[in-house]
Formats: C-alpha cells, structure tokens, sequence
C-alpha cells in the first residue's frame, strides 16, 4: 500500500475519530460471513461503526488527534468501533457480542474523555443507562416533587372545602 493512500486512511479515521469522541478497542478472531453480517448489522443499528484496519493505521489516526496510547491496544486482528452513542452504546453492544462469541471477540480497552479505558472500565461503561433512559431518569426526578406538592395543595384545598361545606350545612341547620 503507499504511503500516500496509507496517509489518507489515516486522515479519514482520525476525522471519524474526533468526530464521535470516544471509542472501543476489541481484537477479532476468525468470525465467518454471517456471524460478521450479523454484528455488524447490529452495531449499525445502534449507531456504532466497526473499522478493522492494521494496526499502525489505527494507532496513527489516534496519535494525531492526541489519543495517546490507543497503539497499545493494537495487536493481532484489532478493530475499532465508535459511533453516534459514544463508547457507552459501542460498549453495550460489544460486551453483549463478546458474552455471545467469547472465543471470536474479546474486548482491548477504548477511549472516552481524555483519557485510555481498560477492558474492566469498558464493561463498566456497559452498564450506564442510554443518554434517553438519563434524561427520562432526571426529569421523573424533577417531576416527583412537583407531583408531590400539587398532591398535598389539592389536599388542602379540599380539606378547606369540606370544613367550609360542613360549615356551611351547619349554619343551614340552626336556622
């Protein structure tokens, strides 16, 4: 391959990189047409792209974008899945495809936030709610409150109805 196509290579990964900000190292042993077919159709689903590439591709579009490090992760058949969810919907997916096919896809690590994750940080990843359930999560939290005193005014308010109701029945009766 040429230098020239090789530095393209690297270019268009590095942008793809920088791009979604994060992302996860898994190494892939001998997956056949279907098994492929089939994860990468489901990654795809989820917004996560997978790139096998070599090796020094990979730990040079990572290395020009200042992801130190990502080249210890590169070795054997290596590839790298990044996309729209970040790391944690590629970690979701992939820990889930590597319980699946622990013998064909085993996960290296990855990179979020500035910093080099191990495989152990990635699993963890993998069990973090989706953005959605996050934002469903909070706004129940600020809702319940809220819920909470329109409960207890509507309580008042119909305490203060029934005493002037009873109030009211009991001045009609001594008339």
């Amino acid at each position: 391959m040429s230098k020239r196509i090789k530095n393209v290579m690297i270019e268009e990964l590095a942008r793809e990189l920088r791009k979604s900000e994060s992302c996860v190292v898994l190494g892939l042993t001998a997956l056949d047409v279907t098994t492929t077919t089939e994860f990468r159709a489901d990654l795809r689903s989820k917004g996560v792209r997978v790139r096998v590439l070599k090796n020094r591709i990979a730990a040079h579009a990572a290395k020009s974008i200042g992801w130190d490090g990502m080249g210890d992760l590169m070795e054997g058949m290596s590839a790298v899945a990044y996309g729209e969810g970040g790391a944690v919907a590629a970690s979701k997916c992939l820990v889930a495809w590597e319980r699946k096919l622990p013998a064909k896809i085993s996960i290296r690590g990855g990179y979020m936030d500035g910093r080099l994750l191990d495989k152990s940080q990635v699993q963890q990843l993998a069990t973090i709610p989706d953005k959605a359930t996050l934002l469903s999560m909070i706004a129940a939290a600020v809702v319940a409150p809220m819920s909470q005193i329109t409960g207890l005014i509507n309580e008042v308010l119909s305490g203060l109805a029934r005493a002037v109701g009873a109030a009211a029945d009991k001045a009609g009766k001594s008339e």
